[in-house]
């Protein structure tokens, strides 16, 4: 789970601290650990890694890797591809009728006024 830090901390989520009346924090480095206190001194630890630096800039870079060879792999059937392909034809043709016959913001009030009068 990612979370925000603010400049007045972190929020943990509720639904991670049940049962919970007391942790202990600790940071090891570029490591936070949230340890479970309890009276037999069980310690259960949830650890929250804040990543940063070469590491980070590394892990970003092997994300990007994967999104660019997904966008890069067609996914699609080709009859989905041919459906495609005939509506983007079908949008350049309405904007070329627009082109052919501009309306003029009279002409738009006119026709919004007919509409509202019945016409």
């Amino acid at each position: 789970m990612r979370l925000k830090v603010s400049e007045n901390g972190l929020v943990i989520p509720p639904s991670l601290l049940t049962g919970l009346e007391e942790v202990e924090v600790r940071r090891e480095g570029d490591a936070i650990s949230i340890h479970k206190i309890n009276n037999t001194d069980d310690q259960e630890t949830v650890e929250i890694s804040i990543i940063k630096g070469e590491f980070a800039q590394n892990l970003l870079e092997e994300k990007l890797q994967k999104i660019r060879q997904s966008k890069a792999k067609p996914s699609l059937e080709p009859a989905k591809l041919a459906l495609a392909a005939r509506f983007s034809q079908l949008c350049r043709e309405v904007q070329e009728l627009q082109a052919d016959n501009p309306l003029s913001e009279a002409d738009i009030a006119a026709e919004i006024d007919a509409v509202r009068s019945g016409e």
